[in-house]
Formats: C-alpha cells, sequence, structure tokens
C-alpha cells in the first residue's frame, strides 16, 4: 500500500506528499472521519512514505523498510491497541511513554499508529501530552478518531488535523468494482449505502447479517401499506428488537419510499436505487400517494435524528407509522 493505491483524499495525499519532500514534518497529526472512510489506509500509507529508504514522497515498496512494513514487521512502527473499552493511562505509559524513549531501531523515525485514539480518557491523554510537548526529533504520533472533539485543547493544538470526508458514491462504485466480484448494478447500490466509507462497503457485500436486515426493512415497508392497527403494533414490536441495527432498517426503508416516490413521478426504472427490490417498490408506488412518500421520507429522517439522541425506540416507532399510514 502507498498513496497512489488510494481512492479518494487527493488533498490530504498531496499535503502529506509536500512535507514530506520539504522535510516539514509535524510531531503529532489527527486523521478524522467517519468509520471505514480510509483512515488506517492513509496514516500507514504516510508512515510508510515516511520511512521509505529512498526518501521520495511515497512508498518504493521494495527497500528494507517498505518490505518489513508490509510484513507487519517494522520495529519501528507502533499500533498502539487496547483491550478495555477506553484507552488507559497504563496502555499510554506501556506502550508509548516507554517505547518512546528508545530510538529508531533502523530508521529515521518511530512512528506510534493509534486507531480509535479519541477513546483515550483523560488521565490517559495527559500522560500522552506530556510526551506530545516535548517529543524526541524521531517521534511521530498519527492519531485515529471520528470524533476529535473528545481530545483536549493541548492535544489538539500540537496536532495537524486533517478531516476526511465520505467518498463521493460513483468513486465507491468503481473501486467496488475493480477489487471485488460484484455487478455494476450491486456495486452502486452498496455505495449507496456505504455513505461514502469504502470499508463500509466492503464489509456490506460481505454481510449475511445486513442482508437479513435489508429484506426485514423492505418487508416492513411493504406490510405496513395493508396493516391494520394490531399488525401496525406486530410490526413495531419486531423492529424494537432489532435496536443495534434501527437505524440501518430506517435508513433502507426511506430508500424504498424515496425509490417509490422516483418511480411514481418518473416512471423510469432507471433512476430508482434498489432495481433488485423493483416489484416491492412498485407495489408501494401503486398504494401511496405523491405527498405521503413525501411526508414518510421526512418521517423516517426525523425519527432517525431522535432515534440518535436515545429516544425511545417504541414511541418513535409507533409515531413513525402511525405517519405512513396517514391518507
Amino acid at each position: 500500500m502507498n498513496f497512489n493505491q488510494i481512492a479518494g483524499h487527493e488533498k490530504i495525499i498531496e499535503h502529506l506528499k509536500t512535507s514530506i519532500i520539504h522535510n516539514r514534518i509535524n510531531h503529532a497529526y489527527i486523521f478524522d472521519g467517519i468509520k471505514g472512510v480510509g483512515k488506517k489506509t492513509l496514516s500507514k500509507a504516510f508512515a510508510k512514505a515516511l520511512n521509505c529508504c529512498e526518501g521520495s514522497a511515497d512508498a518504493c515498496n521494495h527497500c528494507i523498510s517498505c518490505k518489513t512494513f508490509d510484513e507487519n514487521n517494522n520495529p519501528d512502527i507502533i499500533y498502539v491497541t487496547h483491550q478495555k473499552r477506553d484507552i488507559t493511562v497504563a496502555d499510554i505509559r506501556e506502550q508509548i511513554v516507554k517505547n518512546i524513549t528508545l530510538k529508531p531501531y533502523r530508521n529515521k523515525y518511530k512512528i506510534f499508529i493509534i486507531p480509535e485514539a479519541d477513546k483515550m480518557n483523560v488521565l490517559a491523554q495527559n500522560a500522552f501530552l506530556k510526551t506530545l510537548e516535548e517529543p524526541p526529533e524521531y517521534g511521530i504520533f498519527l492519531l485515529l478518531c471520528e470524533n476529535y472533539n473528545k481530545f483536549l485543547v493541548t492535544i489538539l493544538s500540537r496536532c495537524i488535523m486533517f478531516k476526511l470526508h465520505p467518498l463521493p458514491y460513483t468513486l465507491v462504485s468503481d473501486y467496488l468494482i475493480k477489487n471485488s466480484d460484484i455487478t455494476l448494478e450491486q456495486a452502486q447500490l452498496y455505495s449507496i449505502y456505504s455513505q461514502g466509507s469504502i470499508g463500509k462497503a466492503m464489509e456490506l457485500i460481505n454481510s449475511d447479517e445486513f442482508r437479513d436486515t435489508r429484506d426485514l426493512a423492505i418487508e416492513t415497508a411493504v406490510k405496513l401499506e395493508d396493516a391494520d392497527m394490531i399488525e401496525l403494533y406486530r410490526l413495531v414490536d419486531d423492529l424494537k428488537e432489532h435496536r443495534p441495527v434501527l437505524d440501518q432498517i430506517l435508513e433502507i426503508m426511506y430508500l424504498v419510499y424515496r425509490d417509490s416516490l422516483v418511480l411514481k413521478q418518473t416512471g423510469c426504472r432507471d433512476k430508482i436505487i434498489q432495481k433488485d427490490k423493483l416489484i416491492q417498490t412498485e407495489t408501494i408506488a401503486k398504494k401511496a400517494a405523491i405527498h405521503q412518500l413525501i411526508n414518510r421520507c421526512d418521517s423516517i429522517n426525523d425519527t432517525r435524528n431522535k432515534l440518535s439522541h436515545n429516544g425511545n425506540a417504541q414511541l418513535l416507532l409507533e409515531t413513525l407509522f402511525y405517519k405512513i399510514k396517514e391518507k
């Protein structure tokens, strides 16, 4: 893996390459973004290039440093791990504080990659800060996170921040076609579900659980069209049992109503997202009016927002389903 093999994030990569060429390397970097968007891939490519023996802007892939990196056997690249929910002060002291005093074994830099760095508790951050305030010339820290706001201001002030934005769906789709055995139609579908994350898209492709979740969501949307009050409450109870993936279920239902709306307004099947669920989409489009489908999409977005703030799942689902049934 090197910079040339990374999909997207061109401006960040250009910045990192320029810093290597002109030898303007900071001691600490934060890579912030949603899960699977490329933080770990980008940080690994940067670490590999920094210690490449050729000293160019990108890793050569054939020097001793690059080869040992690819074999996960480079002594000067340290991945900080943790066993508990948080990264504790003991983790920082054992894996960073003790280690940073030892000079690199054979490379220019000793690089610490810290996945889920925003899980450092306050004590751990303070312990890390002491090292960050006076790092040795050879010390580099790459902090990967999903929420940089959890860091102390004193840590943020000493780091260069890179925010990795979700990738365009077309880029994700192209990547999936090149790197997995799926059709163009499937690649386009998974790219939508990925929310701009290649990592998430690859995970979904291989997930039987996701396929079951998707079938449940679409089946629920179809059943709601003819459901009486007893059936409505039963559907609520069914979905309530899937709380960990409830947001995903609602996202899929949103796409069902979106496709039904597009089909009803344009009559064009090529413009719908979930083409493999055309029969279900046509069924809903025939039974629901345009204003109903618009209101359903708005109601689902509102429900997802309230669920993200720990709203009562049963009450929110009941309210949502009442609105879906409104004429």
